[in-house]
């Protein structure tokens, strides 16, 4: 649902997507410019907007100095010139203007980021875990404050920290664990667009904790971390079904609508009419959106109907 409806026609830029915690259970938006609070998508709520054309820049971020919360460091400059994205969200000069991109691709080995984002990751505390997706285990790291949002924003169905170190530091145990024990670096967005199988998920566990063993040989000298793995299924509220989603290519003029069912990560489950489509949210980012769905068929003709080019 929509905390203020849009106004009429008028596109919005979707510039991001953000995972947070309401009245103990997770729940995640679309931000949206103009749009104070932008879109909240929780569970049986609804949802109805339509996709325009072009993909466009969502803008770069900007260090603020400010480490109140784990996130307050950078804030986000809209893209001066509204550019067409030229990969990913982004045009050219924001990415090379991206105080957060020198972070998103560090491997511990050296540091271009900002000299006070330098100090304070090498003064912080980080985790690296291994998060289980069905039958698959992937190795990354977080900031001790936010480690299970970072779980939740990835749909991952369990995970367990494993090894705690300075920012720097952790991103060096990351590297070896994926390079010599072979734990993926990520996960493509289609591979999370089923409900989770019971039996992968069986596997995934053996396979997490046979991981976890393996990494205290590889990196005895570490700090690592006794604790259980924590199940995550409950936080995104699925349904239990062997039903096969249907996924919603997003595209210019496509329409979205329906009740939604739950989200796992960057992806948005939905029902309509009794059928069950999945939208890669992380692909609506940097397009512009509206109420406007005129043209489009009734919502009881399921959001097949809505696929216009």
């Amino acid at each position: 649902m929509c905390r203020r409806p849009f106004n009429g026609m008028s596109a919005r830029l979707v510039y991001a997507t953000r995972w947070e915690q309401a009245d103990g259970a997770w729940r995640v938006r679309l931000l949206v410019d103009s749009e104070p609070g932008g879109l909240v998508l929780e569970r049986d709520g609804g949802v109805s907007f339509k996709i325009g054309k072009g993909r466009f820049c969502v803008g770069h971020s900007r260090v603020t100095m400010d480490y109140t919360t784990v996130d307050s460091w950078k804030k986000r400059i809209p893209c001066f010139t509204s550019s067409l994205a030229d990969s990913g969200s982004q045009c050219r000069a924001c990415a090379a203007s991206d105080a957060s991109q020198p972070c998103a691709r560090c491997t511990g080995e050296s540091c271009s980021a900002h000299p006070s984002v330098k100090e304070k990751c090498e003064h912080s505390e980080a985790y690296v875990y291994l998060a289980v997706f069905g039958d698959r285990v992937k190795a990354g790291v977080s900031q001790g404050r936010r480690v299970e949002k970072r779980w939740i924003e990835q749909g991952a169905d369990a995970a367990r920290r494993v090894i705690v170190a300075n920012g720097r530091e952790a991103r060096v145990y990351e590297k070896r664990i994926q390079d010599e024990l072979g734990a993926l670096k990520g996960l493509k967005a289609d591979k999370k667009m089923t409900f989770t199988d019971p039996r992968e998920l069986e596997w995934g566990l053996r396979s997490l904790e046979e991981q976890a063993v393996k990494v205290r040989s590889l990196l005895p000298s570490a700090r690592h971390v006794d604790e259980e793995t924590t199940l995550l299924g409950d936080a995104y509220g699925l349904p239990q079904t062997h039903v096969k989603p249907i996924e919603v290519k997003v595209r210019d003029k496509v329409a979205v609508s329906g009740k939604i069912l739950g989200a796992k990560g960057p992806i948005l489950f939905l029902d309509n009419a009794g059928i069950t489509y999945v939208v890669n949210l992380h692909a609506i980012v940097g397009r512009r959106i509206s109420s406007d769905l005129t043209g489009s068929r009734p919502s009881q003709s399921g959001l097949g109907a809505y696929f216009r080019n």
